[in-house]
């Protein structure tokens, strides 16, 4: 480990160094403050990219289930006018041919068995009349539940189709923004802001590893005072044919990529997007949000702990997904000016790890 930090210290004093000799015109003020501005701009539009994901599936969801709906309001009409057809006018002319039949079998049977014969008939009509009714009652009850859920659903389609719209170009706007703030810097502003965020990485990176250091440390002195304990199983399936490597293969292929918000592959992405596409690659279903994976999906390990494949987010609350490719680096869909690259595990604000396989 302390290898490792001197590493990182080495590579943070490289950065120093050529900092300090590379960009000797560049505003330090200026270039300092769109750090901060796209970093601001960042945060907030992978929030706006979360929120486009959610109503994107919810108004997905909603237009299959209307789908569904509107099929089975259709039988149910269908079938309520039917019997409704049967329940009608012939049924009311019929129990009351009934009741004068019934009057002229008292007045005209010649036996009382004769008479209730008839009277037994005209009770079975009367019965299998009322089943009707009944069941006409609960049809045209639940074809009343069917088009309230109809309506329901239809307008919660519409406040999602409304909700994408704005969301989609509040998102536009922050995208414009963060570019104007590149725009107006010079060459040699934009050189300072990569070497500047190139130092802030290395210092969060330093950072981590002193932190995993201590953790490690703290956890040394309690295990030796401690009694031995049982190892937890992990709660993810060995990984024995290397699917985290091949989901790792699959979301490099896509580097270069574009991104748009909303979709999953093959050939577009957003940030969740590239990572449920590259697992689904070797046979592994994510859910479709950064949140959702970062909540469900395999189990948490350290960031000491990292592995190829595992699943990396950012932000609080989480907002943006990446995966581990190794060397301290993660590929992700990072926004529709750079699409899918690589960059540093530590580029953004780190907030957790989660293990799918392995």
């Amino acid at each position: 480990m302390n290898r490792v930090r001197l590493a990182l210290a080495g590579g943070l004093a490289a950065v120093l160094v050529a900092t300090m000799g590379a960009t000797a015109h560049a505003d330090p003020d200026a270039v300092e403050k769109a750090r901060e501005e796209l970093a601001r701009i960042q945060q907030e539009a992978s929030a706006l990219d979360q929120e486009l994901i959610q109503t994107h599936e919810r108004a997905a969801e909603a237009e299959e289930k209307l789908k569904t709906l509107t099929k089975d309001l259709k039988a149910q009409e269908k079938k309520v006018d039917g019997m409704a057809d049967q329940m009608g006018d012939v049924a009311t002319m019929q129990l009351q041919q009934d009741s004068l039949g019934m009057t002229a079998q008292l007045l005209t049977s010649g036996s009382a068995g004769t008479f209730l014969s008839g009277l037994a008939t005209f009770q079975s009509e009367i019965d299998r009349t009322n089943a009707g009714v009944q069941q006409l009652q609960l049809d045209q009850a639940k074809l009343a539940t069917l088009r309230e859920d109809a309506e329901a659903t239809k307008k919660q389609l519409d406040k999602d189709e409304a909700a994408k719209q704005d969301l989609a170009e509040e998102y536009d706007a922050k995208e414009a923004e963060a570019k104007k703030v590149y725009d107006r810097l010079s060459e040699e502003e934009r050189q300072r802001l990569a070497e500047l965020q190139a130092q802030r990485e290395a210092e969060a990176a330093a950072a981590a590893a002193a932190r995993a250091e201590e953790a490690n440390s703290t956890s040394r002195s309690r295990s030796e005072t401690s009694e031995p304990s049982q190892p937890s199983q992990p709660s993810v399936p060995a990984d024995t044919s290397g699917r985290a490597a091949g989901a790792v293969s699959a979301a490099l292929s896509k580097v270069g990529s574009s991104y748009v918000w909303g979709t999953s592959g093959p050939s577009t992405f957003d940030c969740s997007g590239l990572t449920s596409w590259a697992y689904r690659q070797v046979g592994i279903s994510l859910p479709r949000s950064s949140s959702t994976q970062y909540s469900s999906v395999g189990r948490r390990v350290s960031a000491s702990e990292i592995q190829p494949g595992d699943l990396v987010f950012y932000y609080s609350p989480v907002s943006h997904v990446g995966m581990y490719i190794g060397n301290g680096r993660i590929v992700h869909a990072a926004n529709p000016r750079t699409g899918v690259n690589t960059t540093g595990l530590h580029s953004m604000p780190l907030v957790g790890v989660r293990r799918v396989v392995g």
